[in-house]
């Protein structure tokens, strides 16, 4: 009996073994379907809680293993997310509808409105603060590469120096914060109180700014806190980056010293010796051997300089000068929020040490919000930022004897060692503060004493904030007003040191100066929000804004400066040897404005959008009125179309604006209209045709240029004083003529474009049209001497500019196992012509025809013969062409770039690749070093072996050199004769050619062949890996029962590599030479940054 129960047990338990299984897993399936029933695939599934998951079909199928009372979650991108319960069925019919949210993105406008992208008729584009922090650039903008099509930034190698921000060809001036303009140098915003930048494209999108807005904006919202949590928040960013690896560096030659045709002995350094070789030289001196030469070191037995051997001890100076550089950027933000108040205090700190010796810059910045609702009606907003940049030293790199590149690479050899102790110890015996120790004494420097006694301070205080109070009237209208200021104070001082002699001051006495700088802008404004549903079904609604705005700008400036000093290294202007020199500077400038915005929105059809401004300023000739217009239209056809199955929006918008400019400036120089001559700069006396604002003094380093945006007093006649001798005073007048009835130039903007989103908002695309017609413009038209007048300002020029902008951006896989992959493309291109030239002229510029794209390069190029040859004088040294030949275009073709984010679960890895393809510019730095005999390819090849030959052969009789150049001579006795408008040869039938074979020294042809400019052309086609990240978020499971809610900790590098064709121009990294410039400068080398980034949220 008891077996019989027993065996009755198993069987009960078999029995009830699937239901047992069951009830702890079962193999469940189904079907996910659209909006209209159809499949949907690429669904991921997940048991909530769990780490089960997959992913639906093509057929929108999937199979999972669940229990009763678990939750199964299907989300896709572009779709609400549903959860779904899981009971006792076996299949599953889910229908994900489209996320509404997702098709109304919402972007700050003009005045910092914010508008739902379907109904903007214009090309904009948002990036997130977040985004840019992690492998954040020293310069805020900066981070901006790459992200936006259409936006170019070209970023500085140079501390302080602000980058090169430019929308489809044209600089960016117009930089808004919170809906405020602010004067801005870039390196005035903390990246760490940055939610979002957007970009307002072209004219229409901005239009409400006026003149300002005429290239577009850059529109920066502000973190103000999370008003969805109550409490205190906490959060801590931390970044440390070192840079080291050089991407672009200059390759020089060390096996030769300087020196003239393979000579060199050292006299005084200042010329004294047989030909003058040893001061001001180039590097075509003798090679290294060891053999007996005098130099600047070497003992002096008897009044007589003995040799010492001659060996290249300062191999790779600049390397060994330079080091690694360091920098460390620290920010705490803590932010409290009410039942009807948010606050948010944040504090920023960046430290630069440079690689370059006794170099950086520390920038501070606060940063305050505070907002307040006394009623559910009324609210009251402030914000204030202090910034503070502050530096007793930074480098001036621009061609000159003030630049370390110009004294240690492209003038000086191998000859010194730059870490050897005289060298290092700067000063010679017994002339410690009067002489330094160098191997030169006419023109080049010792670099430590460039770096450690010529020394230039930067300080600047900069504040912007702006108070804010808006009043509900009804659930229709709303008013507010609202105050800004935006407001600095720079100096700039200049510590020249005893012994050093730049350009203009050969005295080598040394000089103190300060160049001060202040302005305040205050805007003032007061408009009326309204939003009216129209009709019984709201078939219209009507939404916009009208308001008026008085904005009051006052500037002033100060540049003063010693004539040599008394005493050495005794900065006061007190200590000059002669009469102090100084010029100062004052503007103001009020604008009164009205505007309005207007949208129409036409149910589901259409919205309608007009904005228009009217500006009244005192800035023209005489206080001027200008109005600016814009219309713009935008409709979602997916909204009433149906669309194949694979397009899930699509909005088609179209714009037009006219904005009229000003006369106004966005920055400004040292010393507007200066006439001081004593240090052999621009002035009104000597550069009448130059841009007044920006005279320097000097006639050396870099003219540094701060935010202005007021009157550039361009169009009207002005005097300047100065006392060029005996202390007499002397005026000076402009020799400009002015058209009757001057008007302000115009910009008509026209811009067509699409925005379609895939696969269920999983991957979208925008694309702009754009055309810009530029004119008339303010001409400065030159005039014959003869009228008394060199230039005459008249309504003439159009211009006319067609681009394309493509942007893609998407999830391409996201998946139930926690992988996904993020992308964004951006590609742009735009070319500009000449569609009017002034009355009565055939030519612009010399070259330019109606057609003609305004960027053509005309350059001094070789002569050729039909065949593309070169032609060569009898000595055997190519002939240049009279006529400046068109070489290429300076614009790139195009510019793109691709970001890539792969993240799965808690680990991301980010990178971006970008740059430019096509254009051309002209490298100097290489021009200067093949010419000077310092470039490494003056070492190498066939140059290199006649280089060889030229020193062993030095002295002998009648040796003429070796070196044989390509392309051919004129066999015949013929001249040529030149067309004098083209250059073409007129006469090639009297001429005959035979292969060049006439042998010169390489220095004398190099310093042809390589002084016309299509011998140093160079591609603008690079590309670079901009960014890569890796981060790790601490799981939320280990925080969970910790008051810490964050934490994530990246591993950050930036400029990684560098990718360019030739070899020859490796000197130059060609991101910084993003505009249609015909020439590079001297730049410092642009190195690789490596560093790690925490972030903590408590």
């Amino acid at each position: 009996m008891k077996n019989s129960y027993k065996q009755l047990a198993v069987l009960a338990l078999l029995g009830l073994a699937p239901r047992l299984s069951l009830a702890q897993s079962a193999l469940l399936g189904g079907v996910v379907t659209d909006d209209a029933k159809q499949p949907l695939p690429g669904v991921t599934v997940l048991v909530k809680g769990t780490t089960r998951g997959t992913t639906t079909g093509s057929d929108g199928r999937f199979t999972i293993e669940a229990k009763p009372g678990e939750v199964l979650e299907f989300r896709m991108i572009g779709s609400t997310t549903q959860d779904v319960p899981v009971g006792e069925q076996r299949a599953l019919t889910v229908a994900l509808h489209t996320d509404l949210k997702s098709l109304d993105e919402v972007v700050v406008t003009a005045l910092g409105v914010s508008k739902e992208t379907r109904k903007i008729g214009y090309a904009v584009q948002q990036v997130n603060g977040e985004d840019l922090v992690r492998a954040r650039d020293p310069n805020p903008i900066t981070g901006l590469v790459g992200k936006v099509a259409g936006l170019s930034v070209g970023p500085s190698a140079e501390l302080l120096r602000a980058p090169n921000v430019s929308l489809r060809g044209n600089t960016v001036s117009l930089y808004v914060v919170d809906g405020f303009p602010i004067d801005t140098d870039t390196w005035n915003i903390s990246p760490d109180d940055i939610e979002t930048y957007t970009v307002l494209k072209g004219p229409a999108a901005a239009a409400l700014y006026g003149n300002r807005a005429q290239f577009g904006a850059i529109l920066i919202t502000t973190k103000k806190g999370n008003k969805n949590k109550k409490g205190f928040t906490v959060e801590l960013n931390s970044s440390n980056v070192i840079q080291s690896g050089f991407l672009a560096f200059p390759r020089v030659q060390d096996s030769y010293g300087p020196g003239e045709n393979t000579f060199y002995t050292f006299v005084d350094g200042k010329g004294g010796a047989p030909g003058g070789v040893d001061g001001d030289y180039d590097v075509w001196g003798p090679y290294f051997n060891g053999q007996l030469i005098p130099q600047y070191d070497s003992p002096v037995v008897n009044g007589v300089r003995q040799g010492t051997p001659w060996v290249a001890r300062g191999a790779n100076n600049l390397q060994h000068f330079l080091r690694t550089g360091f920098q460390t950027n620290n920010n705490v933000s803590l932010s409290a929020n009410g039942d009807n108040y948010t606050t948010r205090f944040s504090v920023s700190q960046q430290k630069q040490n440079s690689y370059i010796p006794n170099n950086g810059v520390n920038i501070v910045n606060f940063n305050m919000y505070g907002s307040f609702n006394p009623s559910p009606r009324f609210k009251i907003e402030a914000n204030l930022n202090f910034n503070r940049q502050f530096t007793d030293n930074f480098p001036d790199v621009d061609y000159g004897p003030n630049s370390l590149i110009y004294s240690s690479v492209v003038w000086t050899g191998a000859d010194w060692d730059v870490n050897a102790p005289d060298i290092r110890g700067i000063w010679q015996p017994g002339k410690v503060g009067t002489q330094s120790v160098f191997a030169e004494y006419q023109r080049y420097h010792n670099p430590w004493l460039m770096v450690e006694k010529w020394t230039r301070g930067h300080y600047k205080n900069d504040t912007y904030g702006y108070l804010t109070g808006n009043f509900k009237i009804d659930e229709h209208l709303n008013a507010t007003l609202r105050t800004q200021i935006s407001t600095y104070n720079l100096l700039r001082t200049e510590k020249m040191p005893f012994s050093a002699h730049p350009y203009g001051r050969e005295g080598n006495q040394g000089d103190y100066r300060e160049d001060r700088r202040n302005l305040f802008d205050n805007n003032a404004e007061g408009f009326l929000n309204f939003n009216y549903d129209i009709g019984a079904q709201k078939f219209l609604n009507l939404s916009g804004l009208v308001g008026g705005n008085v904005r009051n700008f006052t500037y002033n400036s100060n540049w003063t400066s010693t004539d040599y000093l008394n005493v050495p290294e005794v900065y006061a202007f007190s200590n000059s040897q002669n009469p102090v020199q100084s010029t100062s500077f004052n503007s103001q400038m009020r604008v009164l404005s009205a505007y309005y915005s207007l949208d129409a929105s036409l149910g589901r059809f259409a919205t309608l959008s007009t904005t228009g401004r009217i500006d009244r300023s005192s800035a023209f000739q005489t206080p001027t009125t200008y109005y600016y217009p814009s219309l713009s239209l935008a409709t979602v056809v997916s909204d009433y179309v149906t669309l194949p199955r694979a397009i899930s929006f699509l909005k088609l918008r179209g714009s037009y604006a006219n904005i009229r400019t000003d006369a106004t400036s966005p920055t400004i120089g040292p010393a507007p209209f200066n006439s001081i001559t004593a240090f052999g700069g621009s002035t009104l006396a000597n550069s009448p045709d130059s841009d007044p604002l920006f005279y320097n003094p000097l006639g050396y380093g870099n003219t540094y240029a701060s935010p202005y945006n007021g009157p550039s007093y361009s169009l009207q006649s002005f005097y300047s004083t100065s006392k060029p001798y005996n202390n007499q005073t002397a005026g000076y007048g402009t020799n400009n003529l002015f058209a009757a009835n001057l008007k302000t130039s115009t910009r008509v903007n026209y811009e067509e474009g699409l925005d379609i989103k895939f696969l269920q908002n999983r991957l979208g695309l925008s694309a702009t049209a754009f055309q810009y017609i530029d004119g008339p413009q303010i001409l400065r038209n030159p005039l014959s001497a003869a009228t008394g007048y060199t230039i005459e300002y008249i309504n003439a020029l159009k211009t006319k500019k067609t681009g394309y902008e493509l942007s893609l951006t998407g999830t391409p896989v996201q998946n139930a196992n926690g992988f996904g992959w993020d992308i964004l493309v951006n590609w742009s291109t735009f070319k500009e012509i000449y569609k009017e030239l002034p009355p009565d002229q055939e030519f612009y510029r010399t070259f330019f025809r109606v057609g003609d794209r305004t960027d053509k390069f005309y350059g001094t190029a070789f002569v050729r013969n039909a065949a593309g040859q070169i032609v060569n004088d009898a000595a055997g040294k190519p002939l240049a062409n009279p006529v400046p030949q068109y070489l290429g275009n300076l614009n790139n073709d195009y510019q793109w770039s691709i970001y890539n984010k792969f993240h799965y679960k808690t680990v991301s890895l980010g990178f971006q690749f970008d740059g430019a393809v096509g254009g051309v510019t002209t490298d100097y730095m290489f021009n200067k070093t093949m010419r000077g005999g310092r470039n490494a390819l003056t070492a190498e090849g066939a140059l290199g072996d006649a280089r060889y030959k030229d020193w062993q052969n030095y002295g002998v009789t009648g040796y003429k050199g070796s070196y044989v150049g390509e392309g051919v001579v004129i066999s015949n006795g013929g001249k040529i004769n030149y067309d004098s408008q083209t250059g073409a040869i007129l006469n090639p039938e009297a001429l005959q050619y035979a292969p060049n074979t006439q042998v010169a020294f390489v220095q004398d042809y190099a310093s042809k062949y390589y002084g016309i400019q299509e011998s140093n052309l160079m591609s603008k086609t690079y590309a670079k890996l901009r960014e890569v990240t890796i981060t790790y978020d601490l799981p939320r499971t280990l925080l969970a029962n910790s008051f810490i809610q964050r934490v994530s900790v990246s591993l950050i590098g930036r400029n990684l590599l560098y990718f360019y064709g030739d070899k020859r121009f490796k000197d130059v990294d060609l991101d910084q030479y993003n505009s249609a410039v015909s020439v590079t400068g001297l730049q410092s080398p642009t190195v690789r940054s490596y560093g790690l980034n925490l972030n903590a949220t408590f």
